[in-house]
């Protein structure tokens, strides 16, 4: 289990217990006050280079100028479209044609990882993404017409093609933060990234551009 998770899992825990004792006097005290807390994992500055993109849209099968027909080169358009918006692997298998607005340039995420519905605002480049997938996708209910498994293997599959090391699907979340600190202020950055804590976002800020 990660470092991350357990901590969340015993953030969780121990606000459970703190109610138990301060508001329903279940208990006297935090069974866990004295034990060490774990230590925070490091953060991860892994950035993710042009070349590597290259690399991994060539082995993906994806081409700018053409319809992604294949379901590796749909894979290839979700990277790209990460890297815009900012959007979990999740949050951009379940995207349907519904909650995507091409004229006002937003994508509408009902739920997300956090439980809190959100809008995602669309690049230029994000609405070609959108352009490029409507004339093969259109019939399918969701835009990308992927599942999160099909990413995953398919991005594990490509990366040993590229020879590329040390790279997660979810590195272009961090990625698209790190590019839009450039363009917006942290609270709009926060809303556009889905961060109820701004802590991670305020991490991010501190990756070397």
């Amino acid at each position: 289990m990660k470092a991350g998770t357990v901590l969340r899992d015993w953030n969780l825990i121990t606000h459970a217990l703190n109610i138990a004792k301060n508001e329903w006097k279940w208990l006297l005290e935090n069974p866990i006050k004295e034990v060490k807390r774990p230590k925070e994992p490091p953060h991860r500055e892994r950035r993710i280079e042009q070349d590597e993109i290259d690399r991994l849209l060539f082995a993906l099968g994806y081409e700018y100028t053409e319809e992604p027909e294949t379901i590796s080169a749909r894979v290839g358009a979700a990277l790209i479209f990460a890297i815009e918006t900012a959007m979990r692997t999740g949050e951009i298998a379940s995207l349907t044609w519904t909650y995507v607005d091409i004229e006002k340039r937003v994508a509408h995420l009902p739920m997300t990882k956090n439980s809190f519905a959100r809008n995602v605002p669309l690049s230029s480049e994000a609405i070609r993404i959108i352009e490029q997938l409507k004339s093969v996708n259109e019939s399918a209910e969701s835009v990308f017409n992927l599942r999160t498994s099909q990413i995953d293997a398919l991005l594990r599959k490509a990366k040993g093609r590229a020879m590329i090391e040390d790279l997660h699907f979810h590195d272009t979340r961090a990625e698209a933060i790190t590019r839009l600190a450039k363009k917006v202020d942290i609270l709009t950055l926060a809303r556009i990234s889905g961060h109820r804590d701004m802590r991670p976002a305020s991490n991010l800020l501190q990756r070397k551009y």
